[in-house]
């Protein structure tokens, strides 16, 4: 297998040969994601080719904050007629070992839906919550190799975050699915039952307990809102 960047038309090209309805959904959301809010010069699309197969197995949209502190995994489809082939693991194998090797990022972030959980599941990772429309949310220190990952989830991996991001990152999480109703609900409930422990949301709501005097110290800042 090889990867390639694609540039917007590439991508348009590429996608537009699916034939299943969902996954040229997941790619027009992509698309206008990355028209609206990101550079195709600057994050091309990385796509993944079988050697013996024009057609991308696998389609990757990150970027790397201007101060190299967060890699952020916006989207990673896989077109559905590829999937369970392990293309979506290779395509990360190469940004994490390759291409991002040695470049200093210092921690990953991504939200996952709740169909995609089993897959991060296997890779090792853990959620801190959902966010008010069902995705669910990872932040964990850059690893050297995909294969670090388990390791590094059996800490405390948002230790090293400053008071006033972990309110943040709270902030985005808090309602923990008390909102959902019905379909919402009953897709949350089973997330929870896939995640167990590796669904840590107590976790971040006990540290916002044990931080709440220094955020309340600083609540002249707009964003606190826990200091009661």
């Amino acid at each position: 297998m090889n990867t390639k960047l694609l540039n917007r038309q590439e991508y348009i090209d590429s996608a537009i040969k699916m034939n299943h309805f969902g996954s040229l959904k997941f790619a027009k959301n992509a698309l206008d994601l990355w028209d609206d809010y990101y550079s195709w010069k600057k994050n091309p699309c990385l796509a993944l080719y079988n050697d013996n197969d024009n057609r991308a197995m696998c389609y990757l949209f990150y970027h790397i904050s201007r101060d190299n502190e967060y890699l952020t995994i916006h989207y990673l489809l896989t077109p559905h007629n590829h999937r369970d082939h392990g293309y979506a693991k290779a395509i990360l194998k190469v940004l994490f070992n390759d291409i991002l090797h040695n470049q200093n990022i210092s921690r990953v972030k991504l939200s996952s839906v709740a169909s995609s959980i089993k897959f991060y599941l296997k890779l090792g990772i853990d959620f801190w919550g959902v966010n008010s429309i069902g995705q669910y949310y990872t932040d964990f220190p850059m690893p050297n190799t995909l294969n670090d990952i388990p390791n590094m989830m059996r800490d405390n991996h948002l230790k090293d975050l400053s008071a006033i991001k972990l309110n943040k990152i709270y902030d985005k999480l808090k309602s923990n699915g008390s909102l959902f109703e019905n379909k919402e609900l009953e897709t949350f409930n089973k997330a929870i039952d896939l995640l167990q422990e590796r669904y840590r949301f107590e976790e971040l709501k006990q540290m916002i307990e044990d931080i709440k005097p220094e955020l309340c110290s600083r609540n002249h800042e707009p964003s606190i809102h826990h200091c009661t």
